[in-house]
């Protein structure tokens, strides 16, 4: 799935930047959810086979999400470590440009 800035899927410039989200990543988040006392439920329980808008009150929660797992290192167990670390920071980044805009995220 990729993050796209935007309110509704009308909005998005798919030709803007982006963040792609692996399905395993995903996995791997909703994994971990089920093993950490920290509520992951914001990040993995976006459907990636759907499009999905995210409100921009939510993407806090998200920025939280990805915080914790990268401050506990949880990452370590990934099989793509850096990858996973890196799209993690790309989402957070997309989605502060976003909350600068006062926009939410879209997933497609």
């Amino acid at each position: 799935m990729n993050f796209y800035i935007g309110n509704s899927i009308d909005e998005i410039d798919e030709q803007d930047v982006n963040v792609e989200f692996s399905d395993e990543l995903i996995d791997f988040v909703y994994k971990l959810s089920k093993q950490e006392p920290f509520d992951m439920s914001k990040l993995y329980e976006i459907n990636p086979y759907v499009d999905v808008e995210v409100s921009k009150n939510d993407l806090s929660q998200i920025i939280e999400v990805r915080n914790y797992i990268l401050d506990t290192s949880l990452l370590q167990t990934y099989e793509e470590p850096d990858e996973g670390n890196q799209v993690l920071k790309d989402l957070v980044e997309i989605a502060q440009k976003a909350q600068s805009r006062d926009l939410g995220l879209v997933s497609i």
